[in-house]
């Protein structure tokens, strides 16, 4: 038979470190939160404008911003900003899908008529999928280590998320927009 009391008393160290580590924490403010993903989209739009800049003094793109609602748990309905970008008779939607992501701080999509690309806001560090995954052997007799950087540790980028199987991260720069751009208009 199991020493239930032994477990127990694992089951109560485990539970208090778990407290501890939550109390280094900042309290969640979900009005912040809001407020740091929309600034972040209205930075990601800012970023695209000025890619897309040569090309709108020229004449041959446009762009603008429409607002979009969308909800979350953490939130309720708000209104974000969508970017549309015509380009001659092509027409592609920047999205924001959510910020309360697992493992990210936000998802966009870039839609056309072909398909869409998927921009993620990630921790810069990040390369691949796989990296957002840690797996740990547990010795209970053992205090637990984490290597878990707090949330606000973190420097956030903007990243391309490549097709599945491989599903790379991609840095957001003006060739891999202008790639992704062709990618969902069929180009």
């Amino acid at each position: 038979m199991v020493d239930k009391k032994r477990d127990f008393d694992e089951f109560v160290r485990r539970q208090q470190e778990a407290a501890e580590a939550a109390k280094e924490e900042p309290p969640f403010d979900a009005a912040r939160e809001l407020k740091v993903w929309l600034d972040r989209l209205n930075s990601l739009y800012a970023e695209l404008s000025g890619y897309l800049a040569d090309y709108v003094k020229q004449g041959t793109v446009s762009h603008r911003l429409q607002d979009v609602k969308l909800e979350e748990d953490f939130s309720g309905p708000y209104l974000a900003k969508t970017m549309i970008v015509q380009i001659g008779l092509k027409q592609i939607r920047i999205v924001p899908i959510g910020t309360m992501l697992i493992g990210s701080r936000g998802r966009v999509d870039i839609i056309g008529e072909a398909g869409r690309a998927r921009l993620v806001l990630i921790n810069a560090k990040v390369t691949n999928p796989r990296q957002l995954v840690q797996v740990q052997v547990v010795d209970p007799s053992k205090p637990r280590q984490t290597n878990v950087a707090r949330r606000d540790q973190i420097e956030w980028a903007w990243r391309i998320v490549g097709q599945p199987p491989s599903a790379s991260f991609t840095e957001l720069n003006k060739d891999t927009f202008f790639s992704a751009l062709l990618d969902v208009s069929n180009v």
